[in-house]
């Protein structure tokens, strides 16, 4: 009797020729065949599995091929993007330490250069002698910094976007090629660095000792300009100007040292004005100056006058009463006025032409006043010095040839109205 291998039995020895009896219907039987045909069914189902197993090792193969690939793909595609990332990155750095390291390298040598002349120049008593030597030293070390340093130039390189081509070749030059540019970048961008950060130091020490001597002179002028007193007001608006002009920075290409070396200047010019103010006061005609000066200023509106006296004053001496006046609307509006020495002994004498003319050059001073510039400038003037002054004379209540009726002629009713809104 046949039994099934799942049973775990062994056929009988003769069986072979035996018809099998089974419970159920014989798949075989069923179907037409005879028992002597059952046995080829075993090979044909080795060929199916053999197929199947071929097959199978196909598709794992495929499949394996297919996963290097994709691999590759990404590792080539994430390759070639960095490199391009840090290519773009060195050249783009080393752009800005280049451009950083020549305005360093401009500044440092126009500093060094600048302040040569401040160093050059004698030290005024005024200026502490550490300070200026500080500076002197830090200007030598300076110089020394920009010494074999020239201007460079850096056109960054066309780096080359990653490209489709994922070959491992052409991603192997391409990778190998932008790490030698980036390499090389970076070299340049840390030597370039190490110029920049050298110049930035020593400039820094010089401008620290550049603003020291700038806060001892400013400090001195502040000080000169309010004690000297009998100086005029002309040397200290210069000593002003001088100051002020350092206020934006002492190594500005607008100072420097030719800045510093004007604001010891304009100290020296007030020192120099205020000395020959005082010699002024111990003349035996100085009382009756100062009581001309006195009336002019008293009539000025507030106008700050500066004064001048001269044996000649527009080439009229003895014999003439002789003025000019030079009017600045700037710096609060001020004026020189310049006088004859004859006008001395007409106001001694109380000749009113030459209280009249003192008038009139006061006269020319209030156009600074913005009240009396409008008017000034008006068409009823249109800007006529000597006819307006003139007319403020007369409106002043001196209508006499000393007003500048003598020299201008007489000014119309209309222009004398005008300028008396001025007084």
């Amino acid at each position: 009797m046949y039994e099934e291998e799942a049973g775990g039995h062994a056929l009988p020895d003769g069986a072979e020729n035996e018809t099998p009896t089974v419970d159920g219907p014989d798949p075989a039987a069923s179907e037409g065949e005879s028992p002597d045909e059952s046995p080829a069914t075993s090979p044909k189902r080795h060929r199916r599995g053999l197929v199947v197993g071929v097959v199978a090792s196909v598709l794992l193969s495929a499949g394996a091929i297919a996963g290097v690939g994709w691999g590759w793909h990404e590792y080539a595609t994430s390759r070639t993007a960095i490199a391009y990332q840090e290519a773009t990155a060195a050249s783009t750095a080393l752009a800005e330490v280049t451009d950083a390291r020549g305005t360093a390298l401009n500044k440092a040598k126009y500093s060094a250069t600048s302040m040569k002349e401040f160093t050059d120049h004698a030290r005024p008593a005024y200026l502490g002698e550490a300070t200026a030597a500080a500076l002197a030293d830090a200007r030598t070390k300076l110089e020394a910094a920009t010494a074999g340093l020239d201007p460079v130039r850096f056109d960054p390189p066309t780096v080359s976007s990653p490209s489709a081509d994922l070959m491992p070749w052409t991603v192997i030059a391409d990778v190998a090629a932008k790490r030698t540019l980036t390499r090389d970048e970076n070299a340049d961008r840390r030597t370039r660095a190490a110029d920049l950060a050298s110049l930035d130091a020593a400039q820094k020490a010089l401008n620290a000792s550049a603003d020291a001597v700038y806060a001892e002179l400013k400090a001195h002028g502040e000080q000169v300009m309010t004690a000297d007193d009998a100086a005029t007001y002309a040397s200290k608006i210069e000593l002003r100007h001088a100051i002020d002009a350092g206020g934006a920075g002492v190594t500005t290409s607008t100072f420097g040292g030719a800045g510093l070396v004007q604001v010891i200047a304009a100290i020296d010019g007030v020192d120099a004005a205020n000395t020959a103010g005082l010699a002024a006061r111990q003349d035996p005609a100085y009382p009756v100056r100062a009581q001309i000066e006195e009336y002019a200023r008293s009539i000025a509106h507030g106008i700050t006058l500066d004064f001048e006296w001269h044996a000649q004053v527009s080439g009229l001496g003895e014999g003439w009463y002789s003025g000019t006046t030079s009017y600045h609307r700037e710096d609060g509006g001020w004026a020189t006025i310049d006088l004859n020495f004859p006008l001395q002994d007409g106001w001694s004498s109380g000749d009113v032409d030459a209280r009249a003319l003192v008038t009139h050059e006061v006269g020319h001073a209030q156009v600074v006043r913005p009240e009396c510039d409008a008017l000034f400038r008006s068409s009823t003037f249109n800007e006529d010095d000597e006819m307006w002054a003139t007319a403020w004379a007369i409106a002043m209540g001196f209508d006499t040839g000393g007003s500048g009726i003598e020299a201008y002629g007489r000014p119309s009713d209309e222009q004398i109205a005008v300028a008396g809104q001025c007084r």
